[in-house]
């Protein structure tokens, strides 16, 4: 061994030989005792005097350059002879990266190790100690850390761990010198030791792949005793597992009290080595104060192996190890003993299993083991639904209960870790799970509407969708939407336009009632079916839905639906019933209300095929005398109290507009217009005259004394033939009106004159 103490170039300290040489000392001292076999220490230091050197490294290059550096300088071969190392001590308390020291093995059997400034805190000799091990060609000592708090893990095809949670914690150990460096220099752990070639090779008890329940005595691993660790294989997964005793002997003294005091379970880590702890969640800093298995616990390996820690005294331990097929077994006797219904067993207890279960076949049925879930049976129509859906590797895994029976109607079900299956005479036994068990739940399973399942889930819907049948109605789930039961009246309703794949799309509402007279409805993604006793379920969507909604829905004037959505009309419109109307609809206007006098009005003169087409307002109220007026492609309905609705159109709408409507001379309609006069002519009465129109001539108003001597005369049939103009008044109160033959004056003084 070569010792060198190194001045940087950009930094000088003293350097004092004893902390030189009393950490050497101790890293000689530690690894004589781990290798010491039958002819005594298989590795000695030569420890030569320390040489002093300065060198051109810097103490702001990495630890590894400034190596590299010093070892060309020293004239340090790349390929050192085998049992030869480099020590040197650099004039500088911190390396790079923070560490505490740095070494390199060369076939691990020689190599080169890096300490910065030696001191009070800086825990050379134990750090030098560990370095040496990498010199041998040792890794470091780590622990299995998972979220989950799982004991052991198995790792998937690409290498990573099956649960995600895990991950591996270098340095974790705190039981092995090659984890995080501490005062002391615990003991290496056996996997390492076998790695290494070091002792005797006695010390590693080989029990070989785990068959049946066999139990052995463990020694402190820091003593000198054969056999005194136990190394076994799992006889599912091959992996290999080692069990060492820690107790505050030799080596482990200082560091095997309290928690850290029992039973270490380890695995090899190539060159390293994976401490499986009892509580794997992880701990605060380096250090743990609780990572051995303590008397009456139990570590499982992630295949099903287990190993119970029975007894822990001062100078050893006593442990249980048994196969995944034998701990099944104990497991699987008693619930087939109490289940009478399985009749004689036809196989023996099988394993390898998903998730490291096992099972055993009866005459009626099977029971199910899986750790940390336990055994349980399954036997009749429940076992075959379960085989159905792919029993433990289908959607529903392990059972979880026996059967439980009791239920509503001589109903019975299983619990299994992803759902349950039920059973009813009659009815057959189906599993339910995921979102749909969800809900089924919440509507009380069983004893609410919906009752047994009737079908599995099936699946292959539009956009990913399931359902799933039960004896009152149908379970829907989307992703992105959920899942929504459908019974009654909304689901024929729903069936009639298609289900999910109608207008109406997937369900997004259980149903909900409490509406007006007893009403319910459901929502679905492009729209709602309501039902009302005595009326039905009816689907309003669309424009005609959206206007539904702007005139208070059912609890508007219109009332529930009566009808659903009916198309086909003019123009490509539609139109819904309801209760005291209807809504029409037609591309390029949308869609509005009728309903009273002047939906009755409109439908004398035809709806959207008579004169005034389609509705382009709703009703507006609020005219003189409480009237209301709505407004149609071709003119107008208007409604007073104690006159009733009567439509107006074309010209003799528009003089009526040019009058002032209802609030002009003329005030409402009273008829509707009235054709097959003389000459093609037409009228319509208001309530303080009337408007006649004559092709060629146009449509004018007559009313008061003109009109009556008009009238006198024989309106259009008379000798002054159909009003060619309105009536025009002068401001001295007198008012003139042209005829096609004549005219016809007033005046208060003169009254009425006709000419000729």
């Amino acid at each position: 061994m070569r010792i060198v103490k190194v001045q940087l170039a950009d930094r000088k300290a003293d350097i004092y030989d004893t902390d030189v040489t009393g950490a050497v000392s101790t890293a000689n001292n530690y690894w004589q005792a781990m290798s010491t076999g039958a002819n005594g220490p298989r590795i000695r230091m030569k420890l030569g005097t320390p040489e002093n050197w300065t060198s051109k490294a810097t103490s702001k290059q990495s630890y590894t350059d400034m190596m590299n550096t010093i070892s060309a300088e020293l004239g340090w071969p790349a390929s050192p002879n085998p049992w030869t190392a480099l020590v040197v001590f650099v004039s500088t308390p911190t390396l790079s990266d923070g560490a505490y020291g740095a070494g390199w093995s060369y076939n691990g059997t020689s190599g080169r190790v890096i300490m910065p400034l030696p001191g009070p805190g800086q825990m050379s000799s134990s750090v030098l100690t560990h370095e040496f091990g990498h010199v041998l060609g040792l890794m470091h000592a780590n622990a299995l850390q998972c979220g989950s708090g799982a004991q052991d893990v198995s790792t998937t095809m690409n290498g990573t761990f099956a649960d995600t949670s895990c991950s591996i914690q270098e340095y974790k150990d705190t039981l092995d010198l090659m984890g995080a460096s501490q005062a002391s220099q615990p003991v290496i752990s056996s996997p390492m030791w076998e790695f290494g070639g070091f002792g005797r090779g006695d010390e590693v008890l080989n029990a070989g792949t785990v068959g049946g329940r066999k139990s052995y005595t463990l020694k402190p691993w820091a003593g000198t005793e054969a056999n005194r660790a136990v190394r076994f294989t799992d006889p599912v997964s091959g992996e290999v597992y080692y069990l060492e005793l820690r107790l505050p002997v030799g080596y482990d003294t200082a560091v095997a009290v309290n928690g850290n005091r029992g039973v270490k379970v380890v695995q090899a880590l190539d060159a390293g080595s994976l401490a499986l702890q009892p509580d794997s969640r992880g701990f605060l800093g380096y250090y743990g104060a609780n990572q051995a298995w303590q008397a009456g616990q139990v570590f499982t390996t992630h295949a099903g192996t287990s190993v119970s820690i029975d007894w822990i005294s001062s100078t050893g331990a006593g442990v249980t190890i048994e196969s995944v097929a034998g701990v099944a077994a104990r497991a699987i006797a008693p619930v087939a003993s109490e289940n009478t219904s399985l009749g004689e067993a036809t196989s023996g207890v099988l394993c390898g299993l998903r998730d490291g279960g096992c099972y055993q076949a009866f005459q009626g049925g099977t029971v199910h083991w899986a750790p940390g879930v336990g055994a349980f049976a399954t036997t009749g129509l429940i076992h075959y639904a379960w085989g159905v859906v792919g029993y433990e590797n289908g959607k529903l895994g392990y059972p979880v209960t026996n059967e439980i029976c009791g239920l509503t109607g001589g109903g019975c079900y299983q619990g299994f870790q992803n759902g349950t299956i039920h059973w009813a005479p009659g009815g057959g036994a189906y599993a339910t799970w995921g979102g749909t068990r969800s809900l089924w739940g919440k509507l009380g399973y069983e004893n609410g509407k919906l009752g047994y399942p009737t079908s599995n889930e099936s699946c292959g819907l539009v956009d990913g969708g399931c359902y799933q049948s039960f004896q009152g109605g149908d379970i829907h789930y989307a992703p992105g939407i959920g899942a929504y039961a459908t019974w009654g009246g909304i689901r024929a309703a729903w069936a009639k336009l298609g289900y999910e794949n109608g207008k109406l799309g997937y369900p997004v509402t259980n149903e909900i009632c409490g509406l007006v007279n007893g009403g319910c409805y459901q929502g679905f993604q492009n729209g709602t079916i309501h039902y009302a006793p005595g009326i039905g379920a009816y689907a309003t969507w669309g424009g005609i839905r959206a206007l539904w909604g702007k005139l208070g829905y059912e609890g508007g004037k219109l009332g529930y639906p009566v009808t659903n959505e009916i198309c086909g009309l003019t123009g490509g419109g539609c139109y819904q019933g309801f209760q005291n109307g209807t809504i029409h609809y037609a591309p390029g206007i949308g869609a509005y209300a009728t309903w009273g006098g002047i939906r009755a009005t409109w439908g004398k003169l035809g709806y959207e095929k008579g004169k005034l087409g389609y509705p382009v307002t709703n009703e507006i109220c609020g005219l003189v005398n409480g009237g209301c007026y709505q407004g149609f492609q071709n003119g107008t309905i208007h409604y007073a109290p104690g006159i009733g609705a009567y439509a107006t159109w074309g010209g003799i709408r528009a003089t009526w507009g040019k009058l002032g409507y209802e609030n002009g001379k003329l005030g409402y309609p009273v008829t509707n217009e009235i054709c097959g006069l003389v000459n093609g002519g037409c009228y319509q009465g208001f309530q303080n005259g009337t408007i006649h129109y004559a092709p060629g001539i146009g449509a004018y108003a007559t009313s008061g004394p003109i009109r009556a001597a008009w009238g006198d005369l024989g309106y259009e049939n008379g000798r002054l033939g159909y009003p060619v103009a309105n009536q025009a008044c002068g401001a001295d109160g007198s008012c003139s009106q042209g005829f096609q033959f004549g005219s016809i004056k007033w005046s208060a003084n003169q009254g009425t004159v006709v000419t000729p």
